[in-house]
Order: structure tokens, then C-alpha cells, then sequence
């Protein structure tokens, strides 16, 4: 079966309600269904799904697609990785990859297949080997059950240099391959291409793979067994690299999204053994930030499950570091967060575990609302009534206040606060101005002129709407329109719109297809408020005319609009003459304009 057949296939079989309605909560709109858009902040819906076209498309960002673009976008994943994911949603069989040769593969698909086959390799050494034996009774000691061992795939890597590297080499996996994986550590000042220069990175180590949300390894947490050397470290990591990116990886997430998305509230610690103890005593939507603070990555990954976080974090200071920069990005992205506070008797979740493994769920029901566990922590620490202290409280929690995202809860605690330490709310308001504007300082200067604002949607103007749509038109009807390539001027697209105009003249699409799947729904489809999608009806020739000249009046405006500019600056100069030129050639375009 060829893979357009195998397309064809998914689309009739999985409705685009289907797999958006899996993401994301649906409410009819006529005869469509809208929502929330999942890829930016909004509060009002302007994502709109189109069953009988079997397509999605948003107002306010400007993306669309069919199902499989929505799954791209949602995920971050390749095309072949989704069509393989909706295939089996689908029960439709597609083609495998044909290439057997390991060089002919991407490099990320080399790298998920050694992965995988490392994972494995590690899984039998924790069955067969004899250190291997005690670890599982280790773990089981640590409430970590059978059942879990094998579902987050833990194992075992054994003592020795080289065990996993000769076992992959004679896999037939090539050296280069090998190390782009994170697998091997490179001995400085060697040759790269000689064997002798590497070793492998985990040694005498307990495994817990990393799995994408998809079910890919990507790679690994590494602790130290009982009793072994911590002279190093008790964990180490994947290093960052073409398919580990720590700013996007969640411990646990591939075993946790399915409950995260039926409890509707996830729970987030930062300890592997955390996650696979909560798993063990019924608590099965807990996931885990390895080394890092909570990231925008991060959290748009869970907020394609719940907007609802539980944070669980060991205390200590660099544990209350960690929390408060992650409450931090919590906030600004509108998260409803919660606290849960650990019996001052154990220090991490797993401990619990072991000793009360039923009252884990219990104390996560108990969790604070992160505003009332701050006000709790700030007003012990302080005296409010003393000046001092009331500055201090003021300090620590307007910090906090300003990154809430909501203007009525961040009212009502400024409120609260105001009452709490007997200073009138105006004043308060006025601090957390001055707070704000230092943060946007802050962000303006660490960030310069980047994307700043990239959770806002830019409004693109006519001109960017024109030639779009001029693209979407001859990418639509390539075959009506193939003699009216000659007729259209290059100057007409800015330089960004020009890469796809000389694409699309010549019928070539590839590299570009997402973007000129949105060019073609802008030409094909206009959006009523009371019917929803509807379909235009076009001549493409008379279309291709009205719009051609439509970019070429803009054009010219925007060019009165400069020659306005130059006028004023020759009359203040008092350049008699080139004020003249400028006014002369300001009325010639006028009129070339107004004979359009």
C-alpha cells in the first residue's frame, strides 16, 4: 500500500472531531465546534473545527490543517512519526521504512533505534545479571513494584568501560552514530574516530529511560546503585542533544498522559522514584522535572492534558528554588496551581511511599491553592507588626502577585494582602507597577528585540493578507493558472512571501507545506458568525486579477505614504525644488490609483 493510500485510509476512518476532541474540549458553533485555542493564550474562542470538511483552522493565530497537521503542531513531531501514530489510532496498516541500511536512516531515527536497543540492553542486564538480582529487590524495597519496573522500563547498566559499546558495535551500529547519542563520553585530547577514545557514560547504574510522549526513548536517568561510589554524582543524564532536549522532557509523561487527561490535574515532583513509587500505590498522573525548573515547554506539553498543576517539590533550598521559579512560569502562562505539603517526617515523596503508602493520595487531596501556601510561608517569617516585616511581606509576595495572569485574582490578592498588613491598596498598586515595570525591563533586556511576545498573535496587515492569498490561489489551481506564472511580477511579495512564490511557480511544494496548506484555506474558505465555514465560490483567472491588482495599490500607497514623508522633510529644509518633484510625483500616483 502506498503511503498516499494509506492517508486516504486514516482520514476516512478518523473524523477531525475525533482527534481534536482528544486534545482539547469541543462546544458547537452552528454546524461547526470551537474551542480555546491549544496554541496560544486566548479567552475567547477563535478555533474553529469543520467536521463535514474534515479540517481546523484559528482566527486568532492563523494556524489550520487537517488532523494531521493538528497532531504535528500539538505533538512537535515529523510527519512520518504522526502518520504512524493516527495510523494505529486508525488501525490501518502503512508502509514500513524500506531502507535496511542504518546510513541511509535520518540521524534522529538512528538515534531512537540505538536508543531503543540500549534500552533493552539495559533490561536484561537487570533480569540476568547478578548485581542486576539485587537491585530489583532493592527497588521493591524503595515501593517500586514488578509491574512498574517493566512499564517505565528500568534497568541496569553494568560495571566495566565498554560493556554497551561493544554490544552496540557489534549490533553493527557505527561509532559516530553511537556517540551522538549521549551514550559514550569522549576522552579529551583523542582522536575522534578511533574506538579507544571512548567509554561508556553510565557504569554500575540503575537506568530509568526518558520516554517522549509518543513512546520513544530519548534518554536516561542514570542513580547509583546501593552502596556504590556518589564521589561523582547519585544521578546523572543524557546530555543535551539532537533528540534529549531537557527543557522539553518530562519524566513519566508517556505513562502518565492518559490519567493526567481523565483526573484533570497533574501532579509534578522531581525525582524518577517519585513518579514510579506513585505509580506502584495507585497514583498514576504524577510526572517528573529532572535538573531544571519547570520550563514554557514544559508546561505546554501538560497543557495539552490539563491546565490544572500540583506541585511537589523536595523543600530544601535548592528544592524552593526550583519551586518558585516554576510557580513563576506558571503563573505568567495561567495555570491554576496547587501545593502539596509532605509530612514534616519524610522528605520526598518515595519515603512516604514506603512507610505510608496509603496516605500518599490523602495528602495530595490536602493540597494548598500556591497563593495561600505563600501567604502561610511569608507571614511566619515576618513580623506584620513591625515596619520592617511589613516591608519584607510586601516585597516577597508582590514579587509573587505580578506574575499572576489574571487581572481579578490578581486583584483579589492584592486585596488580601492589603487587609493582611493594614497598607492601603493604592500604594500597593502602585508598587506592584513599579515591580512590573522593572520585570518588563528585565525581559526587554535579556531578550533585546526577540520574540518577546510570542504568546500574542501578531495582526498581519492587508498587504501580508494579499499576498497569501495570491499564493494560496495559484498553489489551489497550479493547473488553471499555470500560463499566468509569466504575469506575475516578483516585486509584487515581500521577501519572505517570495521563497514560497518561487516554489509554488514552478509546482513545488516540498519544505513548505504546512504554511501553503494555510495559504489555500484562506482562498478556499471565509469564516460568518452565524454559518460558520463557507466554502467561496472562485474564478481563479478573475481572482488572480482582483487580487494582483489589489498588492500593486498597496504597493503604491505605501509608497505615497513615504513620498508624504520626503515632501515634509524638503519643506522643512526649505528644498524648494525637491518639494516640487516629490508633489509632482505624489499626484501622478494618485491618479494611476484612482484609474484602477
Amino acid at each position: 500500500m502506498a503511503s498516499g493510500d494509506s492517508v486516504q485510509q486514516i482520514k476516512e476512518r478518523l473524523t477531525i472531531v475525533d482527534v481534536v476532541s482528544s486534545y482539547v474540549e469541543l462546544s458547537p458553533a452552528g454546524k461547526h465546534m470551537k474551542a480555546k485555542c491549544p496554541f496560544h493564550n486566548e479567552k475567547t474562542p477563535s478555533f474553529m473545527v469543520n467536521p463535514e470538511q474534515n479540517f481546523w483552522y484559528c482566527f486568532g493565530c492563523q494556524k489550520g490543517g487537517d488532523i494531521f497537521t493538528f497532531v504535528q503542531e500539538m505533538e512537535g513531531l515529523e510527519f512520518r512519526d504522526t502518520l504512524e501514530r493516527l495510523a494505529d489510532k486508525a488501525g490501518v496498516e502503512i508502509p514500513k521504512f524500506r531502507a535496511y541500511n542504518k546510513e541511509e536512516k535520518s540521524q534522529k531515527q538512528k538515534n531512537y533505534e540505538i536508543l531503543e536497543t540500549a534500552t533493552r540492553f539495559y533490561q536484561v542486564q537487570l533480569e540476568k545479571n547478578t548485581n542486576g538480582k539485587k537491585i530489583i529487590e532493592y527497588l521493591r524495597q524503595r515501593n517500586i513494584s514488578g509491574e512498574q519496573i517493566k512499564n517505565f522500563r528500568i534497568g541496569y547498566a553494568p560495571g566495566g568501560w565498554d560493556n554497551l559499546f561493544k554490544f552496540l558495535m557489534k549490533r553493527g551500529y557505527f561509532l559516530k552514530d553511537i556517540a551522538q547519542t549521549g551514550l559514550l563520553v569522549f576522552k579529551e585530547g583523542q582522536s575522534s574516530d578511533n574506538i579507544e577514545s571512548y567509554y561508556d557514560r553510565f557504569r554500575d547504574r540503575i537506568i530509568f529511560p526518558v520516554i517522549d510522549v509518543i513512546g520513544r526513548v530519548v534518554g536516561y536517568s542514570a542513580r547509583v546503585v546501593p552502596g556504590g561510589d556518589e564521589k561523582n554524582a547519585k544521578y546523572i543524564n543524557t546530555p543535551q542533544g539532537l533528540v534529549y532536549d531537557k527543557s522539553q522532557i518530562l519524566y513519566g509523561i508517556y505513562q502518565a498522559r492518559t490519567e493526567i487527561k481523565k483526573q484533570d490535574y497533574v501532579i509534578i515532583t522531581e525525582g524518577n522514584m517519585d513518579v514510579v513509587a506513585s505509580f506502584t500505590s495507585g497514583l498514576r498522573n504524577v510526572i517528573a522535572v529532572s535538573g531544571t525548573s519547570l520550563t514554557k515547554e514544559h508546561i505546554k506539553v501538560l497543557k495539552r492534558y490539563t491546565n490544572n498543576f500540583k506541585f511537589c517539590f523536595d523543600m530544601d533550598e535548592a528544592g524552593q528554588r526550583a519551586t518558585k521559579k516554576s510557580i513563576q512560569t506558571c503563573l505568567e502562562e495561567g495555570i491554576d496551581l496547587e501545593i502539596i505539603i509532605l509530612p514534616v517526617a519524610y522528605k520526598d515523596i518515595n519515603e512516604l511511599t514506603i512507610k505510608e503508602p496509603d496516605n500518599w493520595q490523602k495528602v495530595v487531596t490536602n493540597s494548598i491553592p500556591v497563593m495561600k501556601y505563600f501567604f502561610d510561608l511569608v507571614f511566619e517569617q515576618y513580623d506584620v507588626n513591625d515596619a520592617k516585616g511589613k516591608k519584607m511581606i510586601a516585597h516577597e509576595l508582590l514579587n509573587i502577585i505580578k506574575d499572576i495572569d489574571d487581572p481579578i485574582e490578581q486583584s483579589y490578592w492584592l486585596n488580601k494582602l492589603s487587609d493582611r498588613i493594614s497598607v492601603d491598596e493604592d500604594i500597593l498598586t502602585q508598587v506592584l507597577e513599579g515591580v512590573k515595570l522593572k520585570k518588563r525591563k528585565e525581559v526587554v533586556n535579556d531578550q533585546g528585540n526577540s520574540e518577546g511576545s510570542n504568546n500574542i498573535p501578531k495582526m498581519k496587515d492587508r498587504l501580508s493578507i494579499l499576498q497569501e492569498r495570491l499564493l494560496g490561489l495559484f498553489s489551489l489551481f497550479s493547473n488553471q493558472l499555470s500560463g499566468e506564472v509569466k504575469n506575475i511580477d516578483e516585486s509584487l511579495f515581500d521577501e519572505e512571501y517570495l521563497v514560497f512564490w518561487r516554489k509554488i511557480s514552478v509546482n513545488d511544494k516540498s519544505g513548505i507545506e504546512k504554511e501553503i496548506n494555510q495559504f489555500e484555506i484562506g482562498v478556499k474558505y471565509n469564516y460568518d458568525e452565524k454559518d460558520g465555514f463557507i466554502e467561496n465560490k472562485i474564478s481563479p483567472l478573475e481572482e488572480k486579477e482582483v487580487i494582483r491588482d489589489e498588492i500593486e495599490k498597496a504597493r503604491t500607497k505605501e509608497l505615497l505614504q513615504k513620498i508624504t514623508w520626503d515632501i515634509k522633510k524638503a519643506e522643512e529644509d526649505g528644498d524648494d525644488e525637491a518639494s516640487k518633484l516629490l508633489s509632482e510625483e505624489f499626484d501622478r500616483l494618485s491618479r494611476e490609483i484612482e484609474s484602477k
